[in-house]
C-alpha cells in the first residue's frame, strides 16, 4: 500500500509539472504568433545611401519593397527585391543586374541585418552563400 501511494505522487507531480510546461508553452506561442502579425517598421526605407567600392562610391536606394545599388554613375545597377522580416533585418532577392561580371544571378538572396546606426552612418551585417561580413553606408542628406 505504501508503495502504491508512492507512485501515485510521483505520477501526480509529473503529470501537474507537465501540464504547467504545456500551459507556459502555448503562451509563448501565442506570444511569438501576435509578433508574426504585427506590423514591420523598416529602420532604413525610403533613402539613399552611399558605401565605397573599389575606391568608388556605390549609391543605395530602398524605396517600395525595392532594393538598388548604382554604379558608375548609375552605368550599372542591381535591383533586388526586399522583404524585412524584422525591423532591422530583411531579405534581398536579385531580380536583375547588368553590371559586369557579376557572378549571381536572379533568385539569389543575401540576408541583411542593421547592427546599429549612429552618426549618418547604417552599420549593417550581410550573409550570402554562407558568407557573411560587415560593412557601412553612409545615409544621403
Amino acid at each position: 500500500m505504501k508503495n502504491f501511494l508512492q507512485i501515485s505522487l510521483v505520477l501526480i507531480l509529473n503529470f501537474s509539472i507537465n501540464a504547467q510546461d504545456l500551459a507556459m508553452s502555448n503562451m509563448n506561442n501565442i506570444s511569438n504568433y501576435e509578433k508574426v502579425n504585427e506590423e514591420i517598421i523598416p529602420l532604413i526605407d525610403e533613402t539613399h545611401y552611399t558605401y565605397k567600392y573599389n575606391g568608388n562610391d556605390v549609391l543605395v536606394s530602398f524605396k517600395d519593397g525595392e532594393h538598388t545599388e548604382y554604379f558608375e554613375n548609375k552605368k550599372y545597377f542591381i535591383k533586388s527585391k526586399v522583404r524585412w522580416i524584422s525591423n532591422e533585418e530583411c531579405i534581398m532577392t536579385i531580380q536583375f543586374s547588368n553590371l559586369p561580371n557579376f557572378p549571381f544571378r536572379k533568385g539569389t538572396e543575401l540576408k541583411m541585418k542593421i547592427l546599429k546606426i549612429r552618426r549618418g552612418k547604417v552599420f549593417y551585417q550581410s550573409t550570402l552563400g554562407g558568407r557573411t561580413w560587415t560593412g557601412k553606408m553612409s545615409i544621403l542628406q
